[in-house]
């Protein structure tokens, strides 16, 4: 079974090589039976509101690179090929029995523990099964990390936007009772909270903490919790240049002179300069992957040796808008306005909701404080989050 297989396969690849996962999501293809039938799955799900918007948000990044500082069409073309090979394995999901949709599940489920089990191993014993291939890392800094727990802490960034649907699968594949099975569920999510905090990937055991905040939520009031979540993200991506220019600044940082805050001020310097860079182009941007070009002019943040602006603003809003202006923002709200609107019947299934808007939390605080909003690795891993979604939540159906 093609898909049981990347499912398993995704657990060491997402924990040793992150840039594995836009290679799992090529194999999907090989779920299609033929070519035919992968253009016709996508015919069929090109005629969904969402999918319309996102291809729009396509085209005028590629009318962007009109203007682009240095344009870079092959990377443009990378980047809209993850999503179309995300939805052919969506597609190949929906086609599939209620039977092999249960199976699935259960892979998935085991996928999910072996990847938390090699990412606790890898994190807490620095690097165990990675020294073993290689034993001998070179010489480090002396107050550096060892560059094998970097590389495995990577994983914290796959299994942060994909923890909630593997507890989800857990609860619904473990043949306990519902208490205990709740238990199991609540004990992978902590464990998982417990090593994305140890690792080096700090965002991760944020946007954990965020989505946990987001399933309580929506247990309790599922309405709520929709239109806060995605009226929050709407809101903030309209005003997030306007926050990092006068709300969100250096001042408030700079006299903390704890180490551990770093960090924080060095992304809040880049915000500001990405929010002085949008005024200047605030309605058609600067073009699409132009923070690159940018940053090689940028100068560093007042009073560090840090760069203003590195490859890209470690904040997704804040990319589109220098990239792709306020049309590219105006059209990324009304994608999210789309997703809230086909979401909102799972109001109904206060369970299936909160799974949601738990993954969808997560991985948007990842997105707002960490990577490039383009990086091909980061947007196969929110495919795949939401293949795996619609895996568990047409498993609990059919369950039910």
């Amino acid at each position: 079974m093609v898909l049981g297989g990347v499912f398993l396969a995704l657990a060491p690849v997402a924990v040793y090589a992150r840039l594995g996962t836009a290679v799992l999501l090529i194999v999907t293809l090989a779920a299609q039976p033929s070519l035919k039938s992968a253009m016709a799955a996508l015919r069929s799900m090109s005629a969904g509101t969402l999918v319309r918007i996102g291809a729009l948000l396509a085209a005028w990044a590629a009318v962007s690179l009109l203007w682009t500082p240095d344009p870079r069409v092959v990377d443009l073309l990378r980047v809209a090929v993850v999503p179309v090979i995300g939805l052919l394995l969506i597609a190949a999901i929906n086609t599939l029995p209620a039977a092999e949709i249960f199976r699935l599940g259960r892979l998935g489920m085991i996928a999910g523990l072996v990847m938390l089990a090699l990412l606790a191993l890898e994190v807490w014993s620095h690097g165990a099964v990675f020294r073993l291939i290689i034993p001998d890392p070179g010489p480090q800094p002396p107050d550096a990390k060892s560059w094998i727990v970097e590389v495995a802490a990577r994983g914290a960034a796959v299994l942060a936007p994909t923890i909630f649907v593997f507890a989800f699968l857990i609860y619904t594949h473990t043949p306990y009772a519902p208490k205990l099975r709740a238990a199991w569920a609540i004990a992978f999510v902590a464990v998982g909270l417990a090593v994305c905090h140890s690792s080096t990937m700090d965002a991760s055991w944020v946007a954990v903490a965020a989505g946990v905040l987001g399933f309580a939520v929506a247990m309790v009031a599922p309405r709520l919790a929709l239109v806060g979540v995605f009226g929050g993200l709407m809101v903030y991506a309209l005003l997030a240049p306007v926050l990092s220019t006068y709300v969100l600044t250096l001042d408030g940082v700079t006299n903390l002179g704890d180490p551990e805050w770093v960090g924080t001020e060095s992304r809040i310097g880049i915000w500001h300069e990405a929010a002085r860079l949008i005024a200047l182009k605030p309605l058609f941007g600067h073009g699409f992957d132009s923070a690159r070009a940018l940053s090689a002019q940028a100068s560093t943040i007042p009073g560090t040796p840090w760069p203003a602006l590195p490859l890209h603003p470690h904040n997704g809003f804040l990319q589109i808008w220098l990239e792709l202006g306020g049309v590219g923002i105006a059209m990324t709200i009304a994608l999210l306005a789309a997703a809230a609107r086909a979401w909102w019947p799972m109001t109904a299934r206060p369970m299936h909701l909160a799974v949601s808007l738990a993954t969808l939390t997560s991985t948007a605080v990842i997105a707002l404080i960490s990577f490039g909003i383009w990086q091909y690795w980061w947007l196969a891993t929110w495919m795949f989050a939401a293949a795996l979604l619609q895996v568990a939540l047409r498993a609990d159906i059919t369950r039910l």
